[in-house]
């Protein structure tokens, strides 16, 4: 087997934005390797992508394209935009170039089997490429096959073989011949231990015979009660080429369906899982579990999921659990206190939302440069919690820390004392410190600010 690096270039230019002409190169880096087949007695070139960060750590699902010598390069790009965006996991990509794609992927028209040819091509790729693959890679066992044209019509061959090689099957107009649809309507009535992703592809402007295959697949996608058969069929305004162009990206999208993130958006599923008195901890693990399950990676929760685990916590234990698990898995943001002291708020849990508050102001004092984080456990003690002074209090203290703030600070003293009818002499100081100090741009005008300072001057004087 000879082994060699390639790199496939994409090139953006900036020309047109500065009189300079400059030109940044985008790689990626893949491996073409030369593989000896002992059923086809003869070689064939495949072409391996790596990601970026590839770790013989991480399991990674495959996917393997056909008619590599036009597929290959969009199939990386297309996958590598849904990776890049966290659509798909992290992926290997292999494409398989042909000698003759008419003997590697013959069909007999009159019955839609293998032929001799083709039946060698396909031991190759189930029990010398894959096996050699998963030897040599990282590979989780999630196996896609990309097809366009006569190499979509072997992926329905593929699909409808008693073993399933194969996860996934991305078909780029798709023709159908002899017995192949009442293979797959065999199929759809078999019991499967996993899920089968299976993704269509036709164009209006696509042969008369290509189009019609995938209209009964169509048709047939629509009734289907298998739920372990996840079909999907698109009808594109395309002719033969632009169906890859249109549909490749929908067909990977499609084999990858299962794998998402949530978020605290997802209203219907926030009910529904509050409903089933589903934990947080309970929900992203049995979703872990899943994504193992179907795709064999190990799924890495980001921050939506970690939101909507904020959302349908019930208690602070429930936001503990969440809390940790977040430290665990992604770390801690620089809002991390600042979150789950809002959150502990919403619980109506007011002391641990403001320890929370505190923490985040301890740890983040000198780079805060929003008064907000200081204004919230100010509002929460004052009004949520109905303990002004303290609120004047906490707030005096922190002046002294963040000096940088004495206007903010001082305002919402003034505020609090006003409202509440107490320590209207520390009110008044801070007022006139304000309005001693006042600049455009701050929250309260100087005559609004004038007019406080005067309801606490008579509110002093009716006390004396």
């Amino acid at each position: 087997m000879k082994k060699s690096i390639l790199f496939l270039f994409l090139t953006i230019s900036y020309s047109f934005f500065s009189q300079e002409n400059k030109t940044e190169l985008l790689s990626y880096k893949f491996t073409v390797d030369s593989l000896y087949s002992t059923h086809i007695q003869d070689y064939r070139t495949v072409k391996i992508f790596l990601p970026n960060e590839y770790s013989k750590d991480v399991k990674y699902p495959v996917i393997y394209t056909l008619d590599a010598q036009w597929m290959f390069e969009p199939t990386v790009a297309e996958s590598k935009i849904l990776m890049d965006f966290d659509v798909i996991p992290q992926s290997i990509i292999v494409g398989i170039f042909h000698k003759n794609r008419n003997d590697d992927l013959g069909i007999d028209w009159t019955t839609g089997a293998f032929n001799q040819n083709s039946l060698k091509f396909y031991n190759f790729l189930t029990q010398e490429l894959l096996p050699k693959i998963n030897s040599t890679y990282s590979t989780s066992g999630f196996n896609t096959l990309v097809g366009h044209s006569d190499s979509a019509t072997f992926c329905e061959n593929v699909i409808t073989q008693e073993e399933h090689y194969f996860n996934g099957f991305v078909a780029l107009s798709q023709n159908l011949f002899g017995k192949q649809l009442q293979e797959y309507i065999k199929l759809t009535n078999q019991s499967q231990s996993k899920p089968i992703f299976y993704f269509v592809a036709s164009g209006k402007r696509d042969a008369t015979s290509r189009l019609e295959s995938g209209l009964k697949l169509d048709s047939l996608f629509k009734i289907n009660k298998n739920s372990n058969i996840k079909s999907k069929h698109i009808l594109y305004d395309a002719d033969h080429d632009g169906i890859v162009a249109k549909g490749l990206n929908n067909g990977i999208s499609h084999i990858f369906s299962e794998y998402k993130h949530y978020n605290d958006w997802d209203e219907k599923r926030i009910d529904s899982l509050l409903a089933k008195n589903i934990s947080s901890l309970d929900f992203i693990n049995q979703h872990y579990e899943r994504m193992k399950e179907i795709y064999g990676v190990d799924f890495k929760v980001n921050y939506n999921d970690i939101s909507l685990m904020q959302v349908i916590a019930r208690n602070d234990t429930d936001i503990e659990s969440v809390m940790n698990y977040e430290i665990e898995h992604i770390g801690k943001s620089n809002d991390f206190y600042s979150g789950y002291a809002q959150e502990f708020e919403f619980l109506k849990s007011y002391e641990k939302a403001l320890e929370y508050w505190e923490i985040n102001l301890k740890e983040n004092n000198k780079k805060i440069k929003n008064f907000f984080y200081y204004r919230r456990p100010i509002e929460l003690i004052s009004i949520k919690m109905g303990q002004p002074k303290r609120a004047i209090e906490f707030a005096e203290k922190w002046k002294a820390k963040a000096p940088r703030f004495s206007s903010n600070f001082n305002l919402q003293i003034a505020k609090i004392a006003l409202e509440n009818n107490i320590k209207t002499k520390t009110g008044l100081e801070c007022i006139r410190e304000y309005i001693e100090n006042y600049k455009e741009g701050l929250s309260t005008d100087l005559e609004t600010a004038k007019e406080i300072e005067q309801k606490l001057e008579e509110h002093r004087n009716s006390k004396n």
